[in-house]
């Protein structure tokens, strides 16, 4: 049972507060109405737009808003901690509106939360470039939140009642989409060829044949029948480092890729499924506002040549020479003795026209 002084400590904390808050409002009140009404009002801009879209496949752009409003008199101490700014602008949401048919919005409508005077937000979109050249292209991003408009305090002097006006606004500003090729990623040879039931190293020759860089390009390989094994399963973590590389557009670079074939492997071409994976360089100099560039990844299968098992080519070869040697030898032992029986019978036919002399 709280006892006559308990009571009276309560109600006078209250009524400090009360008077803190009134005074604040108060103060805010008679800011708004002494400032100009522009300088007032939240000032959205759009301060950087990173990304592009290409005609590979569907792209994101980052948006980074900003509010030019100026801090106003209220930004005191009592203000910051009730928020009373009138210039900050309040539930953002953003919407990119394209006005191409060609470049179509993936992404809806993005909560972007609030902006104080200074303060800055990202806001990500997805679009598709469908069919469109390479160009600029017109879009709006489309904006509404709300402000602090006012707040209004009743006349009751022991409890009154504070209400806070807000003012809802919408506005569009100009955001020009930019299509560019992007990064093509093409593969123009593979050096080398497997040999069965051996680790053979493939030189894999790519180039890029977009109008933009492609960053930490990196070739993986996947083994399937007949590859045992391929790429980083038969390399340390120091090579797979080694993989990546930089390729700007219209230049080229090669991939070392080690696979391990079957033992009995027929000769031929044998697909090896692989993937190709690479960032986009978004244009700006801070590419940590958007996470290091779009990520990109394309499924591809490399035509490998097998050649014949070596193994087996070596058999064939010492035993297509023992044949050889064999064949030398018998021809040998047959004309030595052919000779020799051609050489017995002219001295018999000598002979025997010797004793026909004789006795005639």
């Amino acid at each position: 049972m709280k006892g006559p002084g308990n009571v009276s400590i309560s109600r006078i904390a209250s009524a400090v507060i009360l008077f803190l808050f009134l005074l604040a409002a108060v103060s805010f009140s008679y800011s708004v109405s002494a400032e100009d009404e522009e300088n007032g009002r939240p000032d959205l801009d759009i301060s950087s737009v990173y990304g592009r879209l290409d005609t590979n496949g569907p792209s994101t752009l980052y948006v980074l808003l900003h509010n030019n409003a100026t801090a106003q008199a209220t930004e005191r101490q009592e203000s910051q901690e009730l928020d009373l700014d009138p210039a900050k602008a309040r539930g953002i949401t953003a919407e990119l509106v394209s006005d191409d048919e060609r470049v179509r919005v993936l992404s809806g409508p993005q909560m972007a939360g609030s902006l104080g005077p200074g303060e800055n937000t990202t806001v990500e979109f997805m679009a598709l470039a469908e069919g469109a050249e390479v160009g600029i292209y017109p879009a709006r991003l489309r904006l509404s939140y709300s402000r602090l408009e006012r707040v209004s305090i009743s006349s009751e002097d022991i409890a009154p009642d504070i209400i806070f006006v807000y003012e809802d606004l919408s506005e569009q500003l100009p955001l020009p989409v930019k299509v560019v090729l992007g990064p093509k990623i093409m593969i123009q040879e593979i050096e080398g060829a497997a040999r069965p039931g051996e680790a053979t190293e493939l030189e894999v020759v790519v180039a890029n044949e977009g109008d933009e860089a492609a960053i930490d390009l990196r070739l993986e390989a996947r083994a399937n029948s007949p590859f045992l094994r391929a790429g980083d399963e038969l390399v340390n973590e120091s090579d797979e480092k080694q993989n990546y590389k930089d390729l700007e557009a219209g230049s080229e670079a090669s991939f070392e890729l080690m696979v391990l074939t079957e033992g009995n492997t027929t000769s031929g071409y044998a697909p090896l499924p692989c993937s190709i994976s690479y960032r986009i360089s978004p244009p700006g100099e801070d590419m940590d506002q958007i996470g290091k560039g779009s990520e990109r990844r394309e499924d591809i299968a490399l035509l490998v040549m097998v050649e014949e098992d070596s193994h087996l080519e070596a058999w064939m070869l010492f035993f297509a020479g023992i044949l050889i040697i064999l064949i030398l030898a018998a021809a040998y032992i047959y004309f030595k003795n052919f000779k020799r029986n051609g050489s017995g019978r002219s001295d018999f036919g000598k002979k025997k026209r010797l004793l026909a002399i004789l006795h005639g």
